[in-house]
C-alpha cells in the first residue's frame, strides 16, 4: 500500500543506493508469525518478510535523530542467533511512495555504507529490483506516520 501523508523533506533527506545480496539472515527469521507481529508492534506497520540491502556510495549518516531497537525487543535469542545487538533506523519513503524503514545493525564489523529496508511490500518484486540496480530512500520525522 502506498505511503500518502504528507512530509516536508529536504533534499538532504534522500539517499541512493545500490541493491546487493544480503547474508540470508532477514527473510528466514521474518518469516516467523511472531517475529512479525513483534514488528508491526514495533514499527507501527506490517513489515514485508526480508530486507532489501543497499550499499550506499558513503557511510550512512541520518538527518535526524535515528531511533534504537535492540535486538531483545524484539525475540529474547536475537542477538544470538544473529550477533546483531541491535538497529539504529529511521522512518523512510521507499522510492517516493512505500513505507518503511531504513536500518543499520549493531553488529562488529558491520560496514558503514551499508543500510536494509525494511518496507510494507516486497520491494524486489514490488519494483522488479536485481542487484546492483539504485534505488532511493527519503528520511521521514516520525510524526509523519
Amino acid at each position: 500500500m502506498p505511503f500518502t501523508n504528507p512530509t516536508t523533506v529536504t533534499p538532504c533527506h534522500q539517499f541512493t543506493g545500490l541493491v546487493e545480496p544480503g547474508r540470508g539472515m532477514g527473510a528466514p527469521r521474518l518469516a516467523d508469525p511472531t517475529i512479525l507481529a513483534r514488528l508491526r508492534d514495533l514499527l507501527g506497520f506490517p513489515v514485508e518478510p526480508g530486507t532489501l540491502n543497499l550499499r550506499l556510495p558513503k557511510p550512512w549518516e541520518s538527518p535526524l535523530t535515528p531511533s534504537y531497537l535492540a535486538a531483545e525487543e524484539i525475540d529474547p535469542d536475537w542477538e544470538a542467533r544473529t550477533a546483531q545487538a541491535g538497529y539504529l533506523w529511521n522512518r523512510v519513503l521507499i522510492a517516493g511512495r512505500y513505507q518503511g524503514v531504513v536500518a543499520q545493525a549493531d553488529e562488529p564489523d558491520y560496514p558503514a555504507n551499508l543500510v536494509e529496508l525494511l518496507s510494507e511490500v516486497h520491494l524486489r518484486q514490488t519494483l522488479d529490483l536485481r542487484d546492483g540496480d539504485p534505488i532511493s530512500f527519503t528520511v521521514v520525522p516520525t510524526e509523519t506516520v
